[in-house]
């Protein structure tokens, strides 16, 4: 079976992350008990010190307060390594699975490891703190309950007025943040592209138009963004205000129930403290509020990632002849308009099928197809028998080879690029590959060989290098079926020659060969031609037969 990481993967890594918070939780139960240690601390000097004036009771009582904030420094740390060992586990458990599902969905995988960074700092920072400090605050109202009742209906009060602010903090900033949140992903994402594309941009004096569009996506992301901070600067304010009111309010309470006899002076101060750090968690939480929603929108994000982008494991097949079958294929843009119009063909191992058409007719998209990097709902393409969808991904990789019209080249050397970035490339194979491909000579040429570093997108080769090394890429690993969108787009003389050789073995080594070109002198290795025109097969057939019929209208002219 193919192994394949999904939503079982999903499930056992979130619930690897909750048995992590819940023996956090745990822990924080321990430390807010070892927190009490000071108001106890405090009671017991004014009720008993002061009172007996015995310093062997203030030595002990020191001791035993030392020891227990000792403990509670022990299990602070403890608490906050489970924590950062339950984020990081979270995040490397996660890192594979969405860059997979974002490349299987065809989107940016950095955006899910952003997601994940998001979660990641939520986790390790105060707002996880605030949450699991949050059981404090019924272990303050029962000890200040058991010094006098009224101190933990005013606990119960603040607490209440904090919790209400913290839901008014949401109401008023939650879709500002996921306005700026979308937003700023756009804005990212289009600063992306253009860093990829920086050098056309300058060339053509088109920098100043795209950093204004740029600008143009961004500022309303920080507009949204700082409506959403300055209505949670009003909150926080009234927060910190509310809490400093109720710690003043507990202590003229504790004063006036001492006044009345109903409660001892070391009563009044440690209610004071209990009451205090009772609602420190509360405030800590409504302080850290965008940071608890960024990442409740980052983690709805990754689990529509994962339960919507990784495909579930497929059983593993024999090894292809390449038998291409393709039955009925059709696809619509987002619009509903047609690209592809029921397109239907055959193919057997050794035979070479020639795609042409004007620009727009689909023959790019028709290569996507048949690769398996896009999938159609209307129609088939079978592999062998078997629906490229049947085939694990990884394994249907290796018997497809596939040189898009840009030849995508990756940060790495050119072994690596042709190696298709394989952890540990053979080289055995990536020199084959590259002698089949006619780009062993010009590789020897570069500055270090095979072992020559390049840039994502290929530089600093030119564009017929870089053409030639996409396609021995695309024979690493002895594909039976290879399918090429315009190789000598970009090729000389010399690389159009190696490139005839290429094919001319290719199909007499019986591998199944798909070509798009306009250039009729590429045709020579063809066995069939497919003409496409709006999407639909305009014409199929034998060479000869089809590019005779084209030549007529010609003629007649």
């Amino acid at each position: 079976m193919e192994t394949e990481i999904g939503s079982a993967h999903w499930a056992h890594v979130r619930r690897g992350l909750a048995l992590a918070l819940w023996a956090v939780f745990l822990f924080s139960i321990v430390l807010n008990l070892l927190m009490l240690a000071v108001p106890l601390y405090s009671l017991q000097i004014f009720d008993r010190v002061l009172g007996s004036g015995r310093i062997e009771t203030l030595v002990l009582l020191s001791l035993m307060t030392g020891g227990a904030l000792a403990a509670l420094a022990a299990l602070e740390a403890v608490r906050g390594t489970l924590l950062a060992r339950a984020a990081t586990r979270f995040e490397v458990g996660l890192a594979s699975v969405l860059t997979k599902a974002a490349l299987q969905r065809g989107t940016g995988g950095s955006t899910g490891l952003r997601d994940l960074a998001l979660v990641r700092q939520a986790l390790t920072g105060p707002a996880a703190i605030g949450l699991v400090d949050l059981p404090w605050l019924p272990l303050a109202s029962g000890f200040a309950w058991l010094l006098h009742p009224a101190l933990a209906v005013l606990a119960l009060a603040g607490a209440a007025l904090l919790c209400m602010l913290a839901l008014a903090n949401d109401v008023l900033t939650k879709r500002a943040h996921a306005q700026a949140t979308a937003m700023q992903i756009q804005a990212q994402a289009a600063a992306d592209a253009l860093a990829r594309r920086a050098e056309p941009a300058r060339a053509m004096g088109m920098t100043d138009a795209l950093v204004t569009r740029i600008e143009k996506r961004l500022l309303p992301a920080l507009e949204a963004q700082q409506r959403a901070m300055e209505r949670g600067s009003v909150i926080t304010g009234l927060t910190r205000a509310a809490r400093l009111a109720v710690q003043a309010a507990a202590l003229g309470l504790g004063v006036w129930l001492v006044l009345r006899g109903e409660l001892a002076p070391g009563s009044m101060i440690a209610s004071s403290m209990v009451i205090s750090k009772a609602l420190a968690p509360v405030e800590q939480l409504i302080g850290s509020w965008r940071t608890l929603a960024t990442a409740r929108e980052a983690w709805r994000r990754i689990h529509a990632l994962v339960d919507a982008g990784v495909s579930p494991p497929r059983t593993s097949l024999p090894a292809p002849s390449g038998v291409l079958e393709v039955e009925g294929l059709s696809l619509s843009d987002e619009a509903g308009k047609p690209i592809l119009r029921n397109v239907g063909f055959a193919l057997e191992p050794g035979q070479c099928l020639g795609i042409l058409g004007s620009s727009g007719s689909g023959k790019s998209t028709l290569c996507r197809l048949l690769t398996g990097a896009i999938r159609s709902k209307t129609g088939t393409v079978r592999l062998d028998g078997a629906k490229l969808g049947d085939y694990p991904e990884t394994e249907l990789g290796r018997h497809i080879g596939y040189l898009p019209q840009e030849a995508m080249l990756l940060d790495g050397t050119v072994a690596e690029n042709i190696a298709r970035m394989a952890p540990a490339p053979d080289a055995a194979a990536v020199v084959r590959a590259a002698q089949r491909a006619g780009a062993h000579d010009m590789i020897l040429r570069l500055p270090r060989g095979y072992d020559t570093r390049i840039l994502d997108g290929g530089a600093p080769l030119s564009g017929g290098q870089r053409q030639r090394i996409g396609l021995a890429r695309a024979l690493y690993g002895d594909p039976s079926l290879v399918i090429l969108d315009e190789p000598n787009a970009n090729l000389d003389g010399t690389g159009e020659g190696a490139l005839q050789a290429c094919l001319a073995a290719l199909v007499s080594g019986g591998v199944t060969v798909l070509i798009v070109t306009h250039r009729p002198n590429v045709l020579r290795c063809a066995t069939h031609v497919l003409v496409l025109e709006g999407g639909a097969v305009a014409r199929f057939g034998p060479r000869d037969e089809v590019l005779q019929h084209l030549m007529r209208p010609s003629r007649a002219a």
